[in-house]
């Protein structure tokens, strides 16, 4: 019994070690998006209202933390239309106002556990005002300013240019998208892109 246990581990550690397919593990834009010089990015597209995108959030976070000064992660909410609007404006806002690391899990949380409609402003605005450390009117502010309909434009592009059409959808270098997977997995293959894009600039 316990020799095949052995061998069970084994086998299951060869299936997550498994080198990266394209086609399987990843695909390969049809275009590729413009990233920052010097550095290898990395596009996690997410929404507050998926939970695939809750689930994949921490093992995301804890990877992100562990990377080098090249390699450049950031998230964008998707824009597939009028009823998502509310969610674009709230992560611009977070990133405006440099609350996204404080905020980002909580209103994650709100939204999937506790089903607050984070997306409806007069809502946004009776939760943020209970968040500590968060300054509230300036953030309502923010949410409700003119520049905002251009984070609205701007998510709505991404969303086309990067042709997505599920989340989450974590995409390297602009062009190698990450398959739907395990959050797990999802990461492995995003830490191999990386090593490759870095290999392929050698």
């Amino acid at each position: 019994m316990k020799k095949w246990l052995v061998l069970g581990a084994m086998v299951l550690s060869g299936f997550t070690q498994a080198a990266i397919v394209a086609g399987k593990d990843y695909n390969v834009l049809p275009k590729a998006q413009p990233t920052a010089p010097g550095k290898i990015g990395v596009v996690e597209f997410f929404s507050y209202s998926c939970i695939h995108c809750y689930n994949l959030e921490p093992a995301m976070a804890s990877w992100k933390k562990s990377q080098p000064a090249d390699v450049a992660v950031s998230r964008e909410q998707v824009m597939w239309g009028k009823n998502m609007e509310g969610f674009v404006k709230l992560q611009a806002t977070m990133k405006a106002t440099g609350t996204e690391e404080k905020l980002h899990r909580p209103a994650f949380e709100a939204v999937m556990k506790q089903r607050i409609n984070l997306g409806d402003e007069a809502v946004l605005a009776g939760w943020i005002a209970k968040q500590p450390g968060v300054d509230a009117k300036r953030f309502m502010d923010t949410f409700k300013s003119f520049g905002m309909q251009a984070a609205v434009n701007r998510a709505a592009k991404l969303t086309r240019d990067y042709q997505v059409e599920g989340t989450p959808l974590v995409v390297v270098a602009g062009k190698y998208a990450v398959a739907p997977a395990e959050p797990q997995r999802i990461v492995q293959v995003v830490d191999e892109l990386v090593a490759k894009v870095r290999a392929e600039k050698k």
